[in-house]
C-alpha cells in the first residue's frame, strides 16, 4: 500500500512538472508575453541576430525573423499636441516612467493602458519627456541599434527602434 501511494505521488509530481513546463513554454508565445529587447548584432535578409541581456546581467544570442507584415517603428521625441488616442508612447517625468497605448487625452492629462490592461493617468508638464513611435521601414534597421520585438501568434509583429543611449 505504501509503495502504491509513493508511486502515485511520483507520477503526480512528474505530471505537474511536465504540464507546468508546457504551459510556461506556451506562455512565452501567448498574447501579452514580454517583448524581446536587445541589440542588433547581425542582419541576414529578414533574420535579425540580437544580443539579449537578462535581468541578472547575463547575455545570450537570439534570432528573430521578420515577416512581410512586420511593422517597424522608430522612437522619437514628440509633443503632446501631436499625440493621438491609439498612439503608443513612453512618458518620463523625473524618476517616473510610463509606457502604453493612449486611451484618453484631456488637457494635459494623458491616460495610458499598459500591456497588462491597467490604465494610468499622467499629468504632463513642461519637464515631461514624451517618446512616440514614428513609422519606419525594415531597411532602417542597422547593427548596433537597440530594438524591442513584439510577437503575436508566434510571429514578429512589430519592431521598435529604441533611441540611442546618451554618451557617458
Amino acid at each position: 500500500m505504501k509503495r502504491s501511494v509513493f508511486l502515485l505521488a511520483v507520477v503526480a509530481i512528474v505530471g505537474f512538472v511536465t504540464v507546468g513546463s508546457v504551459f510556461a513554454e506556451e506562455g512565452a508565445k501567448a498574447p501579452g508575453a514580454r517583448p524581446i529587447m536587445g541589440e542588433i548584432t547581425k542582419i541576414d535578409g529578414k533574420v535579425l541576430t540580437l544580443t539579449v541581456r537578462s535581468r541578472d546581467g547575463d547575455t545570450s544570442e537570439q534570432k528573430v525573423t521578420a515577416e512581410d507584415s512586420t511593422e517597424v517603428f522608430n522612437t522619437a521625441a514628440v509633443k503632446l499636441a501631436d499625440v493621438k488616442v491609439g498612439d503608443r508612447i513612453r512618458i518620463v517625468q523625473g524618476d517616473k516612467r510610463a509606457f502604453g497605448e493612449v486611451t484618453k487625452i484631456e488637457g494635459k492629462a494623458v491616460t495610458l493602458k499598459n500591456m497588462q490592461g491597467e490604465e494610468q493617468i499622467i499629468t504632463v508638464d513642461d519637464s515631461t519627456q514624451i517618446m512616440g513611435s514614428v513609422k519606419a521601414e525594415f531597411k532602417d534597421l542597422k547593427t548596433g541599434q537597440r530594438i524591442t520585438v513584439a510577437m503575436k501568434d508566434g510571429k514578429v509583429a512589430r519592431i521598435t527602434i529604441q533611441p540611442a543611449r546618451p554618451a557617458r
